[in-house]
């Protein structure tokens, strides 16, 4: 049955709040009942019958070959860890005045008795204070299409709901992980478990269309796939010019944090034929995604 304008206004001011856990607010504040995440999965979702994989509202791999990110990019950093390139990453990120998702892995953050690590309120508190996202990477960071994982709902729920309980605790307060991404971006398994998982809880898919292949800079010199750091910067800018902005996948290593300054630079400076890029929040690439 139609909703009521009223109604719908409610429900898409609410859910928008929903989306901004980094609001400066009181603790209380940064808790959204899951129901209203759910309302606004629902809005942004396609119409009835969306086939598989994308039956989640977020953002999937191929992406960059449907939407127009009209040069807006999102910068988000995966497998963070409380040490000193967390901490280094984000004071590049207050210098530039830019925002992220730090994709944090559960198991990274606690000890072996499961207490919090020395720099992980700290920096975990960093993260909110200063206007980014914390994302949920997994808590173990093993694939989801393979092995006890495969289409087992139960051990991927527990593997969200872990590094949410761990968040939890080491902040003192709820604070809602509404984007999760899976280890190496897998989640296609035969039935899609960890999508169907993942739209039950009202969360958000969040891959990736700019790969900057950081990772590469650790492999060995002699290793035809090694890049070194020119390599990187230009595939990251190549890739952004040439698909009009999108999510750009970076990493917590030493040698990303060396070339994150010069990076994040060159972005700001660099253009297309449709002109300079901004650099936006990964909120607003979900709306130019979803909302018409």
């Amino acid at each position: 049955m139609k909703m009521r304008k009223p109604h719908c206004i409610f429900i898409l001011s609410a859910a928008c709040f929903a989306l901004m856990p980094w609001l400066h607010a009181e603790p209380s504040a940064y808790f959204q009942p899951k129901s209203v995440r759910q309302e606004m999965l629902l809005s942004w979702e396609k119409a009835e019958g969306v086939p598989l994989p994308e039956n989640v509202a977020g953002i999937y791999e191929l992406d960059y070959r449907k939407y127009d990110f009209k040069n807006n990019i999102a910068i988000t950093i995966d497998d963070c860890a409380p040490n000193q390139y967390m901490a280094a990453d984000l004071d590049i990120l207050k210098k530039r005045g830019i925002k992220a998702v730090f994709f944090i892995i559960g198991r990274n953050f606690v000890d072996p008795k499961g207490n919090p690590m020395p720099r992980a309120r700290e920096l975990l508190d960093r993260v909110v204070a200063e206007g980014h996202v914390i994302g949920n990477h997994s808590y173990w960071h093993r694939r989801m299409d393979q092995g006890s994982y495969r289409d087992n709902s139960a051990a991927l729920t527990k593997e969200i709901d872990d590094v949410q309980a761990m968040v939890d605790r080491t902040l003192g307060y709820h604070y809602p992980l509404i984007y999760f991404r899976p280890p190496d971006g897998a989640h296609s398994t035969p039935r899609y478990m960890l999508d169907e998982v993942l739209k039950e809880k009202g969360e958000y898919l969040t891959n990736w269309t700019i790969t900057s292949f950081d990772w590469c800079m650790r492999l060995p010199a002699s290793r035809p796939d090694h890049l070194g750091y020119d390599k990187v910067l230009a595939r990251t800018l190549k890739q952004a010019k040439d698909e009009f902005g999108g999510v750009v996948l970076l990493h917590a290593f030493p040698a990303t944090t060396a070339i994150l300054d010069d990076l994040l630079a060159q972005l700001s400076q660099a253009s297309n034929d449709r002109g300079s890029f901004t650099f936006s929040t990964l909120e607003d690439i979900l709306r130019l995604k979803y909302v018409r």
